[in-house]
């Protein structure tokens, strides 16, 4: 074997700022990648509506080639929108670590996003993380245009088995998720088949191995 590596040297790795570090690995990076994961498979979850050139034309329906989606950050100077664009090819780490880095800057006084961080065509979903903040289960997000989703606080539940069943139940982690939608881009029933997409990813995680994660 022939090692040429003092002719070609391995390319070093991205650094990590200090702010993208985390201690622990939660569950939003994961429900974010397998949401992403699903919008690429539903085009209208990752459209938009764009403006006309003036008054007089109609708006048209925009398509984008990936996965962007917004955050809901609540931070002492109030409530921003940063962005995190084409997540379906970011790995749960990056997400992580872009998350934490995203918190960092809002918390600082006064706020450290820029509009890089906060582009003005933002994500075509926004995604509350209520339950991070409190035992909230759910909420009812508003958000205009696009969709919006609250994530609530996981918690382990009994899950009762039907009658006959070998065993009486067992017990899973729950997580309630609320879920609002611009009906001029996604109808109700899209919205309802595109959750269930979601929720295959989500409870099939094994499904993303063959992605390297």
């Amino acid at each position: 074997m022939v090692n040429p590596s003092a002719f070609y040297p391995a390319p070093a790795p991205p650094s990590t700022p200090e702010s993208g570090k985390f201690a622990k690995l939660t569950y939003l990076p994961f429900l974010l990648k397998t949401l992403a994961n699903s919008m690429m498979e539903w085009p209208l979850l990752r459209a938009s509506i764009t403006s006309g050139a003036n008054t007089n034309a109609k708006p048209t329906l925009t398509m984008r080639p990936s996965a962007d989606v917004t955050l809901a950050l609540s931070t002492p100077t109030g409530l921003y929108t940063p962005t995190i664009s084409s997540v379906q090819s970011l790995s749960m780490h990056s997400l992580a670590s872009c998350i934490a880095h995203l918190a960092h800057l809002g918390h600082q006084v006064p706020c450290a996003l820029t509009p890089r961080d906060m582009p003005r065509h933002g994500g075509t979903i926004s995604v509350s993380n209520v339950g991070a903040i409190g035992k909230g289960e759910g909420a009812s997000p508003v958000l205009v245009p696009g969709g919006g989703i609250a994530i609530g606080r996981a918690s382990w539940v009994w899950d009762f088995c039907p009658p006959g069943a070998s065993i009486p139940g067992e017990r899973r982690l729950k997580v309630d998720v609320s879920w609002s939608a611009d009906h001029r881009v996604v109808e109700g029933a899209e919205l309802t088949a595109f959750v269930e997409t979601w929720r295959g990813w989500v409870e099939n995680p094994e499904r993303l191995i063959a992605e390297g994660v």
